[in-house]
């Protein structure tokens, strides 16, 4: 790997703009949504949880049968990524805090804020500035819910779960453009 901008481009054209980490993501909050608002609010809490702790090896899983390529090993923003990943395990106690004494209500909201602050830094791992602005849409809607609408336990979460998966609908598209370009100027197509 020569440079670092060849090294972002890589990044962001193998992970698709992390467009399946998204989708995975965005599909387990709505389904832990789903379970909040049906009332199971200990199970949508765990499900969330602990299913986030599986994001990374779904994504990864389907990324493969995609047949979606790998970094190469030279690729200095894989190891970037990973330390960036375990700020959520860094900031549960902040979501444990939010929710304690019976304010399960904050919970997605509390979550909501973290997870939005934990996609910023993936702006200059995908040289990608709409993560700028997925980390401040997720952060608003986690503070707007946490202290104007906090009485619905479920509706943060299905928020955050929409909007994620429009960002892995945005993403998808963003990269699929750009190597539409490239396939173009350098005279071959995909």
């Amino acid at each position: 790997m020569t440079s670092l901008s060849d090294q972002h481009l890589e990044f962001r054209r193998c992970h698709h703009g992390g467009a399946v980490y998204l989708a995975v993501e965005g599909l387990l909050w709505l389904l832990a949504a789903t379970f909040g608002a049906s009332g199971q609010v200990p199970a949508a809490m765990l499900l969330l949880l602990i299913g986030g702790m599986f994001i990374y090896p779904i994504a990864t899983a389907c990324s493969r049968l995609l047949k979606m390529p790998k970094p190469g090993t030279s690729n200095r923003l894989v190891i970037l990524s990973t330390w960036i990943a375990l700020t959520i395990p860094l900031g549960l106690p902040l979501v444990f805090m939010a929710t304690s004494a019976g304010r399960e209500n904050l919970f997605f909201p509390a979550f909501t804020v973290l997870v939005g602050a934990h996609w910023l830094p993936f702006a200059y791992v995908y040289s990608m500035r709409s993560f700028v602005a997925l980390a401040v849409v997720l952060v608003l809607v986690g503070i707007i819910f946490g202290f104007v609408f906090p009485q619905f336990f479920a509706a943060c979460g299905f928020v955050a779960g929409g909007i994620l998966l429009l960002f892995a609908i945005i993403h998808f598209m963003v990269v699929r453009s750009e190597r539409r370009v490239v396939a173009k100027t350098s005279g071959c197509m995909e």
